[in-house]
């Protein structure tokens, strides 16, 4: 009987995925995340409704629509596209690259508060890609 159950574990053992190398790839992304995401750790005293920092209001109604094609107007990443309707990588969507670890240009966001988690950043990405497969 010692033999069976010595067997069983390690045919468990070896059947465990062990560590994960991607994580965030199993990120939980209910509809509306993003946008109760864009709520509570970007508007606060930078882009909300009110007088938004940079002009980017990222809490009012038809987001997607001031963030698609929209360029920024900031002195160090002016003309860079927000989300980029032909972007292929992070790097192409100024929302993702200000949101990873080391942007192209002006500081990481949320500015002076706790980076976003890669599960969080991983449903920010899955929600532009639904963004521009929505687009006509």
């Amino acid at each position: 009987m010692s033999a069976r159950l010595g067997i069983l574990v390690v045919a468990a053992v070896a059947g465990c995925a062990g560590e994960l190398e991607n994580p965030e790839r199993f990120a939980s992304c209910p509809p509306g995340f993003v946008e109760q995401l864009f709520q509570t750790r970007c508007a606060g005293a930078c882009h909300g409704a009110t007088e938004p920092e940079a002009g980017l209001d990222l809490v009012s109604t038809g987001v997607e629509a001031r963030l698609v094609g929209e360029a920024s107007t900031t002195t160090f990443c002016e003309g860079a596209l927000m989300i980029d309707p032909e972007g292929t990588s992070d790097a192409d969507h100024l929302l993702l690259d200000k949101l990873g670890a080391d942007p192209s240009c002006g500081s990481r966001m949320p500015f002076g508060a706790e980076p976003l988690s890669a599960a969080e950043l991983e449903c920010v990405r899955r929600w532009v890609d639904a963004t521009l497969g929505a687009q006509p």
